[in-house]
């Protein structure tokens, strides 16, 4: 395992004033082979000057660091860029403004993938979450029982399934096995997490390290964790979801055409619900205040 490269493969869009703590978080890792990407999405911030200020101290730890720049397109455009360049025999691809938790982290999920069976293609740790003013803990993901198969949970985000990428690693293998192109599908208001992990997932199993190894920083501003505060916004982000899953489950390899409808089918439903419940909440809204003075009425 120790002669295994892990390649590390960031999005960065104007976090120059956080990645520190993530590049300072691979920097003490153990595990002795590392390549790092950090991909500017058209950054306009200092994320140029400071990735260049680590790259010679991850070359004095013995690891890599390149600095790619794109004009902003988004997370998943990134990631399918990133994905032509990595050499490694695994895969993780963290947020810019969250950061591993211990120093054994990486090689605990390596460790979990190798100590697997062949059917392993997937390893993840818990995570916690900080809060953004003081990095004070808020609360941390917490598992009653751990499966090995998750596709479904991670199709329809049950079972408390989280989708947070830094705290996940994939056999490099496994992800040319089931996306043999390394193109995933992209959308600017999507991520890039159910493109890499449902084809995996649906044919390897996934092994859990039952610890909190990684930390997330709650970041209202963030892509991947902002609100959005219209209709029309939530609309398009539900959308953005719909079609991210809906391509990803077309390009899955081995999935028999009846499964493909089941899957969609459901997809479909539920963001069609979803999107019905949305327009319902901003159709009442302004009926409220009137809803609670005629309550208040009829207590009189």
């Amino acid at each position: 395992m120790q002669d295994k490269i892990v390649s590390i493969l960031t999005p960065s869009y104007n976090c120059g004033k956080y990645i520190h703590r993530l590049l300072d978080s691979v920097l003490k890792q153990t595990y002795p082979s590392i390549e790092m990407f950090v991909i500017d999405d058209g950054s306009v911030d200092d994320t140029k000057s400071l990735i260049q200020d680590y790259i010679p101290r991850f070359a004095e730890r013995g690891y890599t660091l390149h600095y790619i720049y794109q004009e902003n397109q988004g997370q998943s455009v990134a990631i399918n860029n990133g994905l032509k360049l990595i050499k490694g025999d695994y895969l993780v691809w963290p947020d810019a403004d969250d950061f591993y938790k211990d120093d054994d982290t990486i090689e605990s999920l390596a460790q979990a993938l190798e100590q697997g069976s062949e059917q392993v293609g997937m390893s993840r740790c818990l995570l916690e979450y900080l809060r953004e003013e003081d990095l004070s803990f808020n609360w941390a993901v917490k598992v009653t029982e751990i499966k090995d198969s998750l596709f479904e949970d991670c199709l329809f985000g049950t079972n408390g399934f989280w989708y947070c990428a830094g705290a996940c690693m994939v056999k490099t293998s496994a992800l040319r096995e089931m996306i043999p192109d390394l193109e995933i599908y992209t959308e600017k208001a999507a991520g890039q997490n159910w493109q890499l992990m449902l084809p995996v997932l649906y044919k390897y199993k996934c092994a859990t390290v039952p610890e909190v190894k990684y930390s997330v920083l709650q970041r209202s501003a963030s892509h991947s964790r902002g609100q959005f505060t219209s209709r029309k916004q939530t609309n398009t982000r539900f959308n953005g979801y719909r079609n991210t899953i809906l391509a990803t489950l077309k390009k899955i390899p081995y999935m028999s055409f009846n499964e493909l409808k089941l899957y969609s089918g459901k997809i479909n439903a539920y963001y069609n619900h979803m999107i019905f419940k949305n327009n319902m909440v901003f159709f009442l809204r302004p009926l409220v205040p009137t809803i609670q003075r005629v309550k208040k009425l009829f207590k009189r």
